[in-house]
């Protein structure tokens, strides 16, 4: 009887260890989920600021691009009436087509360029070549940021937060059945204990092999 007692004893002190030991467990895996999905938001947060970042630059180009063209446009209708009034038969005239090309003009072309003085922007119709100034702008964008990396990582993250779910449900299942096996007083404490010891260990591998497995796939990629 006395080693009944004794045996008794011994087990609930290694059950309340295990249960403390589970509930530490389940308090840090609930934890390491939390980073991992504030982690994940963070990534897709990073990816929308990335995609509205790129979008803005590429209306800023667009922008930039169709006014050049419109300086362009007026630098090269002022250029061909300038032309015609230089070509006049008046010298009043032919004066006041010099006046503007020497002030006018240069204030005109340098609104309209590049676009206007630079000839591999020339087509061989005289237009304008604006699919090459658009390739030209948006090659001085030195550091691009493609914000599919940032979604790429933030899906990984959320998936790795899924999985980490489950372990955390296999360790708040383990605690459930460790908890039971110590108010239990008939003979079926001992295979509660074992069920949740099992469950336990199952929660950990689960967790470790979650978190080894996503650590080994970005490492990868």
């Amino acid at each position: 009887m006395k080693r009944s007692n004794w045996f008794i004893h011994r087990f609930e002190v290694i059950n309340a260890i295990l249960i403390a030991l589970v509930s530490l467990s389940t308090a840090l895996s609930v934890w390491r989920t939390n980073v991992i999905g504030s982690n994940a938001e963070e990534a897709s947060r990073r990816g929308l600021i990335d995609a509205v970042k790129n979008q803005a630059y590429e209306n800023e180009n667009y922008r930039k691009a169709y006014e050049e063209a419109g300086f362009a446009y007026q630098y090269a209708v002022k250029e061909a009436e300038v032309n015609a009034l230089e070509d006049a038969s008046s010298a009043e005239i032919r004066d006041r087509g010099v006046n503007i090309r020497q002030y006018l003009l240069p204030n005109m072309q340098l609104l309209a360029q590049p676009l206007a003085t630079d000839e591999k922007y020339r087509n061989a119709d005289g237009t304008y070549n604006l699919q090459k100034r658009m390739d030209d702008l948006r090659s001085e964008n030195t550091d691009p940021v493609d914000p599919a990396v940032s979604f790429k990582r933030a899906d990984s993250l959320f998936s790795q937060q899924r999985w980490l779910v489950i372990g955390s449900i296999l360790l708040a299942v383990s605690l459930f059945w460790l908890a039971l096996a110590e108010v239990s007083k008939d003979g079926s404490r001992t295979i509660q204990f074992v069920i949740g010891l099992a469950i336990y260990l199952i929660g950990v591998l689960w967790f470790v092999g979650v978190e080894m497995t996503f650590f080994f796939l970005r490492r990868g990629a």
